[in-house]
This record gives C-alpha cells, structure tokens and sequence, in this order.
C-alpha cells in the first residue's frame, strides 16, 4: 500500500477490529467538531446575498446519504417563498445539522417533514411572543421522534450539551449551538415545540428581503391606474404596499386606522380599498369596510391579513369584499388580487 506495509484481511472477530472502529468513530466525530467550529469561525465572514431557502433545502436533502427505507423525509415548500439575505453555506450547515438531529431522534424510523413558507408575526400574535412583529420566511424542521425532556429544553442550546452518550451516537454538542449562532447572524429568531414521544418540531424565521423580487417575474403582472387607499396600522406594511401599487402604476394614498379610512373615503372616493383585518385598538378592516359601504355602496376592497382566514374576514367578503390575501404581499398576489376585483361585476361573488 501507500507506506510499503503489506495488507492483511482480519476476520471479522479479530480483536484489532474493536480498535479500528474505536478510531473510526473518534475520527468523524473529530471532522464534525472541526467542521462546526469552521462554520462558527466564519460568523460575520460570509457575503450576504439574496438566496432562496428552497434551493438551499433542496441541496441538503440530496447532501442526506443512506437514509434507511424505514425513514421518511417529506418536503412542503411554498412556491411563491421569497428571499432572505444570507450565507447559502451557512444555513446549509445547520438545516443538515437539524436533519440529522432529527433522524438520531426517530432512530430512522419514522418521518421528517421540512416546510417552507412566507410568514408574517403581527404584534397580536400571542404564540409567536418571542418573534418581533414583521415578514419572515419560516422553516419548519419536525419529526416523530423521542421528543425532547422537559429539563433539557433549556439546555439545548448550550455549546458541548449533548444528549448522545453511546460511543457511537456521541455528539460534540456544538450543533444546535452552531444553529442558534447562524440564525442570529442572519437577524433571524429561532423557537421550537417537543413533547416526549411525539416528536419535535424546530422553528426558523429569517427576515425577508424583496430585493430582486421584480427582476425574477417570469410572467407580467396586471397594473392598472385606478385610486387605491391602503388602510394597515403597521408603518412597514403600509410603504411595501405603497411600493408595490406604484410600481403596478396605481395612484396610492395610506392611512394608519379603519376610522381614519372611513373619514378619507367620504371626502376622496376611492377606486379600491385594501383593508388589513386587524388594527387594534380601533376598527377592524371589516367594520372599517361595513362603514365605507354605507357611504358608497359599491366600493370595492380586498382584504389582507397576517392570519389565515377567520370568521371576521368571512364577515367582510359577505358584505362585498373581494379576496383575500395572506401576507406577506407580494407583487404577484397583490397584482392579481387587485384586477381580479376590478374586474368582478357587482354582487357577483361566487
């Protein structure tokens, strides 16, 4: 061989077989350490770039070798998912992190489900307390696995706390702390839920960026000029949507509350008004919209929400509201949404 050394073939129950796995074992776990602390050295030290995190899962899950027949690795991905900003290498690292995880925790058997979606946390989100109001793109990394004790869940995330204590499943600790680390490089916010025996579910939210949004539409969008009123308390919300409308080429004017809407309406009729449902602690978007009715019965509007849809917004499309559209918006969903409206005849929603 390489060092002039003759090769022997040990049976299988030769004694020197113990000490060759011992040192095969030591040697991955010393990649892995080395590979981890690799990733937590470049912190701060990778271009930050407009990515898309389907793309990236996409890799990892072909990057997943030999994984049993008894072990399942589904996918749910919107789409529509939007950018972020960041390091495709990093986050690379810590969703194969994750995977793996997640399969020790299953002893591959069972079912890993990764999903992707554009999400928006309003500030009356009450379960999403730990994530500050705003657009994200959230990953969800669960599994059907042992699930987490109770009295570790604080600890997860400490560097060199590990679970795995068998000489062959002995992990460096480092890899959930690597994960919590990325995240937090790419100003996202990182939560999770496990119950023993049932599984755990890892959540990721990284902030979105539109940055080349308009420049990857493969199909023009519908514009239109009409006079579109945007009514949303959150400042945020309403200058992306002011952003967007003007470059679909509508006249756009804001207002902050339904009340100030209702008072605006009856000076400036509008074309179209496009209504956030929840605007505490004044009028929400469907009696804001119940008001400007009284005013001009025909008035179009649509409705936007960070909340999948709710009786209130069911209320709103029974008095003549046209869709609804989840935020975060993009140009593509509002684009549509608003000629869909425009071009629907008068109480003729189906």
């Amino acid at each position: 061989d390489a060092i002039g050394m003759p090769q022997r073939n040990f049976l299988r129950d030769h004694p020197a077989h113990e000490y060759l796995d011992s040192i095969q074992t030591a040697t991955t776990l010393i990649a892995d350490i080395n590979q981890q602390l690799l990733t937590l050295g470049r912190r701060g030290h990778y271009n930050q770039e407009p990515i898309n995190l389907n793309k990236v899962i996409t890799h990892v899950i072909k990057d997943v070798t030999s994984t049993p027949e008894t072990l399942i690795i589904d996918t749910d991905l919107d789409e529509g998912l939007m950018n972020i900003m960041g390091g495709a290498s990093q986050i690379h690292r810590i969703l194969l992190n994750l995977i793996h995880n997640a399969s020790d925790a299953t002893h591959n058997i069972g079912t890993i489900t990764i999903k992707s979606e554009n999400f928006y946390v309003d500030e009356v989100s009450v379960a999403y307390g730990q994530v500050p109001k705003g657009e994200y793109v959230k990953i969800t990394i669960s599994d059907t696995g042992d699930g987490i004790p109770e009295e570790n869940l604080d600890k997860i995330f400490d560097p060199f706390f590990t679970s795995k204590t068998t000489d062959r499943k002995r992990g460096s600790g480092l890899g959930l702390s690597v994960v919590d680390a990325v995240v937090k490089d790419h100003n996202g916010f990182l939560d999770l839920t496990s119950k023993v025996g049932q599984g755990t579910s890892i959540y990721l939210y990284f902030p979105i960026t539109r940055e080349e949004s308009t420049y990857r539409q493969t199909k023009k969008v519908a514009s239109g000029t009409e006079k579109v009123l945007i009514v949303d308390d959150d400042d945020m919300q309403r200058e992306v949507a002011m952003k967007l409308l003007k470059k679909l080429g509508y006249k756009v004017k804001a207002v902050n509350s339904g009340e100030k809407a209702v008072e605006y309406c009856r000076k400036k009729p509008q074309d179209l008004i496009i209504l956030d449902m929840v605007m505490p602690p004044g009028i929400d978007g469907t009696e804001t919209f119940r008001r400007i009715r009284e005013i001009n019965s025909d008035q179009k509007a649509i409705i936007v929400s960070g909340f999948s849809e709710t009786e209130r917004i069911l209320e709103a499309q029974k008095l003549g509201a046209g869709a609804f559209v989840k935020k975060p918006l993009t140009l593509n969903s509002l684009a549509t949404a608003i000629r869909t409206e425009f071009d629907r005849k008068p109480n003729n929603k189906t």
